[in-house]
């Protein structure tokens, strides 16, 4: 028995069929964090820790888990000493992803089949900085070598996309990589909230003291982004809320946070209610994917956030009441106005994995052979795991249509991160193998490694692109 060989993952025959159907396919990767400035500008990387370390709170989070001095993680300390430190800890992550993940970057990227040990950390820190400036290893190098033909990243609603730009005017690179719209700041919670109203108003040469004023500046800012090729939305919930509100609310909110006087918790819920349903109307309106995230309950160790920033790896899943009560007011409420725009929601807490499937599932209706136009997104975050695929995929069988399901993304900062699209193929295979040998399914592999093929590469195309 080998560690990470061909048959990784697969624990069947029938999955290592399924597998030589899928394993080549190029990736669609419609969300991920990666900078288009980086893309464009393509310089080669210095270091296997700028690479493979530098803002990864996923490694920072289990390096702190194992011990490691932050110093070591985000801290001072040299780069041999925090890959040092990086090897230590991974060597012993038997069961997190992380082990998974690093090692079929090791072997996909660089080649590399040893195990990255304690033992061997210096050696193999040697190597692979020789690697990276022998085959001149840069973002666009990367994402080539992982036949990735389309990046979405997500974008801030008033950047003027001028590396989206360049990215698209560049003849010599032939991947796709589109805005998506992330219009975090337009509500109230948010601390830069008045901050970006002015900065909206200043951006769109607009005056903005009501409610409509700042649908009025969104839609143009939308109208912008779909321009230079946008073609979703993304935004982050802590919780999923329905208010009933008036416009007259509206701006009786809008006025007081301006101001900076203090909103109740029914306050915020209402425009956070208005505001995403005419977020809603203009994605419709301008055919963009909805991606909605919820559940995550952010920034809880308030000393490391204060000293590092967001994003540092102090986040966990959180909680709610009444979801399905506020998700079927809300998208019944859509649904009845005609501003149901497909969608795709991910769920941070897998206790609601049943609860989303099963409420996304009464919204399916639509005149237009859409193929689940409301999508049960993959495991994310905290539940990117094996298990946590298993059983987000094995819920959206029972309760929807899996052959729909548009799969995998990488939700990643790291250029390295296109080997969770291999591990997640590998994974599907095994699913759908396991139901072959226990004669669940049919034994018929003409249909089923289309089914596979489909939910790797080919929904997420016809979803996003309307291609077949």
């Amino acid at each position: 028995m080998t560690f990470n060989d061909e048959n990784f993952m697969l624990k069947n025959e029938p999955a290592k069929r399924l597998y030589q159907k899928v394993k080549d396919q190029p990736i669609f990767d419609f969300h991920c964090h990666l900078s288009p400035k980086e893309i464009y500008e393509d310089q080669v990387f210095e270091d296997i820790v700028d690479l493979w370390l530098g803002g990864d709170h996923y490694k920072w989070r289990l390096m702190r888990a194992y011990g490691v001095p932050e110093k070591e993680i985000t801290g001072p300390s040299d780069k041999l000493t925090k890959f040092k430190a990086w090897a230590k800890t991974v060597s012993h992550a038997y069961g997190n992803p992380l082990y998974h993940w690093s090692h079929l970057e090791l072997k996909n990227v660089f080649g590399i089949t040893d195990l990255l040990t304690e033992e061997n950390a210096e050696e193999m820190y040697h190597k692979l900085n020789q690697i990276i400036h022998d085959k001149k290893l840069s973002p666009r190098k990367l994402i080539q070598m992982s036949k990735v033909n389309f990046i979405g990243t997500t974008d801030h609603p008033l950047d003027d996309l001028v590396w989206h730009e360049k990215i698209m005017q560049d003849i010599d690179f032939h991947v796709e990589v589109a805005p998506t719209f992330r219009p975090d700041e337009v509500f109230v919670e948010h601390t830069n909230f008045n901050e970006f109203i002015s900065r909206l108003a200043e951006v769109t040469n607009q005056k903005i003291h009501s409610f409509s004023d700042v649908l009025s500046a969104l839609e143009e800012r939308v109208k912008y982004f779909v321009e230079h090729g946008c073609k979703a939305s993304d935004i982050s919930f802590g919780e999923v809320v329905f208010e009933k509100v008036s416009q007259v609310q509206c701006d009786e909110i809008l006025k007081k946070r301006l101001a900076n006087q203090y909103l109740t918790l029914l306050e915020v819920r209402q425009w956070q209610s208005a505001i995403f349903k005419e977020l809603c109307r203009l994605y419709h309106q301008y055919g963009l994917v909805t991606q909605v995230h919820f559940g995550a309950l952010r920034n809880n160790h308030t000393q490391l956030y204060s000293k590092i920033g967001p994003d540092c790896g102090v986040d966990s899943m959180g909680e709610q009441m009444y979801l399905t009560q506020n998700l079927n007011l809300l998208l019944d409420d859509y649904a009845r106005s005609n501003q149901l725009p497909k969608m795709i929601w991910y769920n941070l807490n897998p206790i609601y994995n049943i609860p989303l499937a099963n409420t996304l599932a009464n919204f399916q209706v639509n005149n237009h052979g859409i193929k689940s136009q409301l999508q049960y997104g993959a495991a994310w975050w905290f539940a990117d795991t094996k298990l946590g695929m298993i059983n987000q995929m094995e819920t959206l069988a029972e309760q929807g249509m899996l052959a729909n399901f548009v799969g995998m993304l990488t939700d990643s900062r790291s250029f390295l991160s296109y080997q969770r699209h291999d591990y997640f193929r590998r994974i599907l295979c095994t699913l759908v193998g396991t139901w072959i040998e226990e004669e669940e399914v049919p034994a018929d592999f003409e249909k089923l490694g289309q089914f596979v093929a489909d939910i790797c590469y080919d929904n997420a195309l016809h979803f996003f692109k309307g291609e077949v």
